[in-house]
């Protein structure tokens, strides 16, 4: 059996993905600073050449960034 596939998102789905979320503040700007600046929150995975972002990854980070009222 083969393990199950995991999804990946590019700079763009992350964005969508916080926007539909309410997270309207982060920006592909807020995506890269996360990914390569800092404790580098938002963990990410070069696949072909090309950088993307693990579902369980993102998840985590706008966790990690939720704005609590």
């Amino acid at each position: 059996m083969s393990a199950p596939a995991q999804q990946f998102y590019d700079r763009a789905e992350v964005v969508a993905i916080a926007h539909a979320r309410g997270l309207k503040h982060i920006t592909e700007k807020s995506v890269i600073t996360a990914a390569y600046e800092g404790r580098k929150p938002l963990k990410r995975t070069k696949v072909n050449g090309r950088i993307y972002y693990a579902h369980n990854d993102v998840e985590a980070w706008l966790a990690g960034d939720r704005i609590v009222d």
